[in-house]
């Protein structure tokens, strides 16, 4: 690690040990979550009605020889999503006095891969499908692959706790959006019109908005001063 990197983590380990996080700095946490997840989020979606997995009943854009559907509020879902996580993560960072696996302060390389290997491993969930795979093996693919991620690219237990979270409260939203507001529907469902292997693929992404979180974080207490 280079010195800015030590110098960054140093000041980000004082921060943590100081007390509460500001407002100001939980609120531009909070802003930029929204906006990463909401860019990444569209761009990840569109997996599952390329792949057949599930189609929008009122897509607001759609490219039908590609099997693209694009919904004007997919993005602010996924951005509140990422608001969420990327300002928990540092909170438990500091209340449980946690040591990731690529510290406070990741490099960008780490919170990268780590973004990387979610996204495709939330491709493959559709793709599996698309392919013939039976629901049962493609939620043995994600939830143990969601696992090793959390185990590589985290290994706390709030990280943890916040995979389960999600894996929880994710297919809960799934649930109200598909049979209370009629939304779209998934072409091989399991229960409550949800497919059961959609738990690993929310699993994955928490500790990717994790590391996201920390490395905002330590630009924000670097820059916000």
């Amino acid at each position: 690690m280079n010195s800015e990197g030590r110098d960054d983590t140093k000041s980000t380990t004082e921060a943590l040990e100081k007390g509460a996080l500001s407002l100001r700095i939980l609120l531009c946490l909070a802003g930029m979550g929204f906006l990463s997840g909401a860019a990444l989020g569209q761009a990840i979606d569109i997996a599952y009605p390329m792949n057949g997995a599930l189609h929008y009943h009122w897509p607001t854009w759609e490219w039908a020889s590609l099997g693209i559907e694009i919904c004007w509020w997919i993005p602010l879902l996924y951005g509140t999503a990422g608001a969420i996580l990327v300002v928990t993560y540092p909170l438990f960072d500091r209340r449980r006095r946690q040591k990731p696996r690529g510290g406070l302060n990741p490099s960008w390389g780490f919170t990268l891969g780590n973004i990387g290997i979610f996204v495709v491993q939330w491709w493959m969930g559709p793709y599996l499908h698309s392919l013939g795979v039976p629901t049962v093996g493609i939620f043995f693919f994600t939830v143990p692959t969601a696992l090793l991620v959390w185990w590589v690219f985290d290994n706390t237990g709030g990280g943890l706790l916040m995979c389960l979270v999600t894996a929880t409260i994710g297919p809960m939203i799934e649930i109200t959006l598909i049979n209370g507001f009629n939304l779209y529907s998934y072409t091989s469902p399991d229960v409550f019109g949800i497919p059961l292997w959609i738990l690993g693929a929310y699993m994955c992404g928490a500790p990717a908005n994790g590391n996201l979180g920390r490395k905002y974080l330590a630009f924000l207490e670097r820059h916000l001063k």
